[in-house]
Order: C-alpha cells, then sequence, then structure tokens
C-alpha cells in the first residue's frame, strides 16, 4: 500500500511540474510570437467556431491580411474585442482599414476597423474554451490552489525511517550470526 502511495505521489508531482513547465512555455512563446488564445462567446462565427470554441491567435501587420482570414480585433468605442471574417482590406499608411462580417451574421460589421495590427486565427479547437473561461472562475482557481498545497506538503511530509532488528549493525542489516 506504502508503495502504491509513493508512486501516486511521485506522478501527481510529475504531472503539475510538467503543466508547470508547459505554462512557462506558453508564456515565453506568447512574448516571442505575439500568441494568445481567444474564446469563442456569441454564435457570430457559428457554425464552424461554435460557441466555447478555443483559438490560437497570432499577431500580424493589419496590411498582410487578406479576405477570408479570421481575425480578432478591438472595437474602438467599446475596446470589445471582435474576431471575425475579413470581407475587405484596405492599406492606410502604417496599418489598414478593414471590413470584417460574422460567418452567422446576415451583413457586415456597420464600421471598419482601422488597426495597424489584427490578431490571425491559426487553430480552433471546440468547447475548450468554456473549460477554460470556468477554470478563470473563484471556485477553480481555490480548489487548484489547495489541491497543489496538498500535494506539496504530502511530498515533503517526514518519512517514517524503519527500524532494524540489529541497531548496532552500521549498515543495519542482519549479518545471520
Amino acid at each position: 500500500m506504502f508503495r502504491v502511495l509513493k508512486v501516486s505521489r511521485e506522478v501527481a508531482l510529475t504531472v503539475v511540474a510538467l503543466l508547470g513547465l508547459l505554462c512557462i512555455v506558453a508564456l515565453v512563446l506568447g512574448f516571442i510570437y505575439k500568441a494568445s488564445f481567444v474564446v469563442f462567446r456569441t454564435g457570430s462565427m457559428e457554425p464552424l467556431y461554435p460557441v466555447g470554441a478555443l483559438s490560437l491567435t497570432v499577431q500580424v501587420p493589419a496590411g498582410s491580411l487578406v479576405p477570408g482570414d479570421v481575425v480578432s480585433v478591438k472595437r474602438s468605442e467599446s475596446g470589445v474585442l471582435v474576431t471575425h471574417r475579413v470581407v475587405s482590406v484596405e492599406p492606410d499608411g502604417s496599418g489598414a482599414s478593414l471590413r470584417l462580417k460574422g460567418d452567422a451574421n446576415s451583413s457586415e460589421d456597420p464600421l471598419p476597423y482601422n488597426v495597424d495590427t489584427a490578431q490571425k486565427v491559426l487553430a480552433t479547437v471546440p468547447a475548450v474554451g468554456s473549460w477554460v473561461m470556468a477554470m478563470r472562475g473563484p471556485g477553480f482557481i481555490g480548489g487548484a490552489t489547495l489541491a497543489v498545497a496538498v500535494l506539496v506538503v504530502w511530498a515533503y511530509w517526514p518519512k517514517r525511517v524503519a527500524r532494524h532488528k540489529n541497531v548496532g549493525d552500521p549498515v543495519g542489516e542482519t549479518t545471520g550470526r
């Protein structure tokens, strides 16, 4: 039984360490490549991008976009992030004026987006975004903190020293005398 607990502890610690390493690598790569994640919270891009989907995006110059690309930009008046498909690109100086439309919408967005850069969608996984949003809540964060704390205490809890019959023997083994 003790061996099972020891192996379980080591596996749990290894999993937590690998998840921590994955988070660090993701942060570094996100910083270098200006990558981020977008969770689709409305149905404006359904059915290809359903509510709750998670997309990986990278920052690109607005002038490099072409019609058909899916991008995330902020609305200038509200600062809300909008992720829609590019309908047209009109370069203007260092940036571009983008006309966007949600796949499920009947018309284009009412105003163009004048931006220097945009977050271009590279890959999308359905339903994972709902999990990510749930993990941002205080219940999950508190539970995860408690779980990691218990795991750390378990890992560093003092071990019981096995007692041997021949205490005076320097290596603690029986000699058969």
